[in-house]
């Protein structure tokens, strides 16, 4: 019924009002929160019904303008509202859906957000996969323009498209399994790797001048913390504290490199939130002092100056220097992957970034017995579900150790 007295509760004796208007197309019940009278009368429920009613169609008039604009047009106007708002923090997100717009406007034309149906977005997806020679595999292209195009149709239930165009898992419905391809594996250093790059790094150390070191210092920050390379780069000398009997870093801050300033948070937590990282080993925490010692002398000798108190400020470039910046990730990872064939990592044709030793620190505490997972993804700056299902690989190092025992226990016989 739409007007129910209510028998119990702070509002016993007055009523709860409902109107429950269709979609015209898919004849399903269109949801409008239900309202309470302020009295017990039966004449102000049927008052505040008829309200609703006016207030729904007024709703609709407004949204009728929305569903009958051309998708192009109505999802710009939403990507420059919610940046407006301020719903985006970084730049990259605004440019990846600004992106869709410009997909979405090169393919479907005029074509109005009510005319879009299901068949359109497997054509859409289709087409580009066809016309970009992409592959079709999570975390691609393909797949982040589908899922912001189902986020951008999910706010339009109020407008009366109660049915997404996009489904969940749109790759599986758009494609078959066999046009899908793997998603790309992820390298991961071998414990003698990453003692032949630590190695050769502390030997570069010792003949080449200080302005060179904080690419190489960075890498050693990486290997020893897992940490992402913005979280490197906005380090500070100050963040160095002791947890315990072992000294960490502790970080609440990233660095843009689009915008060239802090983002004021870690990566997907509110402002001010910190956290603490992996423990630092020895001989980098006395390579750390050795470092600060000479990058004071050298600022000092030529008249600069370190107001942010950056662990990696930019000392090979003065002017970017002068300008408080920090290193770049490219330099990071020129100099990550100029040590890696220097030293012969075996990477298999995959990539090699500073992302690559995330990847392994994650790796090796997954397959440390009796480590804490929750207290591994809270240093690493993840949720347990995501360190699990992202930087957990199968680690070389044990592949031999674990055939081994499948062999020397007959497990099979």
């Amino acid at each position: 019924m739409a007007i129910t007295q209510i028998k119990s509760g702070k509002n016993e004796g007055k009523y709860r009002v409902r109107i429950q208007p269709t979609d015209n197309e898919t004849g399903k019940t269109i949801p409008v929160p239900s309202r309470v009278t302020k009295t017990s009368s039966k004449r102000e429920a049927k008052q505040l019904e008829e309200q609703m009613w006016v207030e729904y169609r007024a709703r609709q008039e407004i949204n009728l303008d929305v569903v009958n604009q051309p998708l192009s047009i109505a999802l710009n106007n939403y990507v420059e509202e919610e940046k407006a708002s301020g719903r985006w923090s970084s730049i990259t997100t605004y440019d990846n859906w600004k992106y869709t717009v410009k997909l979405v406007s090169q393919y479907f034309g005029k074509k109005k957000v009510k005319d879009i149906k299901e068949k359109d977005m497997r054509n859409f997806a289709r087409n580009y996969v066809k016309t970009h020679r992409t592959k079709v595999a999570s975390h691609t292209t393909v797949d982040r323009q589908l899922q912001n195009l189902r986020g951008y149709f999910s706010t339009l239930n109020d407008v009366g498209i109660t049915r997404n165009p996009v489904p969940m898992k749109p790759l599986s419905k758009f494609f078959r399994r066999d046009e899908m391809s793997l998603t790309k594996e992820k390298y991961v250093f071998t414990s003698s790797e990453i003692e032949a790059i630590k190695k050769e790094i502390y030997k570069e150390l010792g003949v080449c001048r200080v302005n060179y070191w904080t690419t190489r210092v960075a890498i050693l920050i990486a290997l020893d913390t897992g940490m992402r390379p913005q979280e490197i780069q906005a380090l500070k000398w100050y963040q160095i504290i002791d947890d315990g009997k072992f000294k960490v870093f502790k970080i609440n801050d990233s660095w843009s490199e689009k915008e060239k300033h802090l983002n004021d948070h870690l990566k997907s937590r509110p402002r001010g939130e910190s956290r603490l990282t992996l423990p630092l080993s020895e001989p980098l925490l006395q390579l750390l002092e050795k470092f600060h010692h000479h990058q004071l002398e050298l600022l000092k000798e030529n008249k600069l100056a370190n107001s942010n108190d950056w662990l990696m400020l930019n000392i090979t470039d003065y002017n970017l220097c002068s300008l408080g910046y920090p290193i770049t990730q490219k330099s990071m990872n020129d100099m990550l992957k100029q040590l890696s064939k220097k030293v012969g990592v075996n990477n298999q044709n995959l990539n090699v970034s500073m992302y690559t030793c995330r990847h392994t620190v994650a790796t090796k505490l997954g397959n440390t017995p009796g480590m804490s997972y929750p207290w591994a993804a809270s240093r690493l700056g993840h949720s347990l579900k995501m360190f699990m299902r992202t930087y957990v690989h199968v680690d070389e190092d044990r592949n031999e150790e674990m055939l081994n025992i499948v062999k020397n226990t007959n497990i099979f016989s």
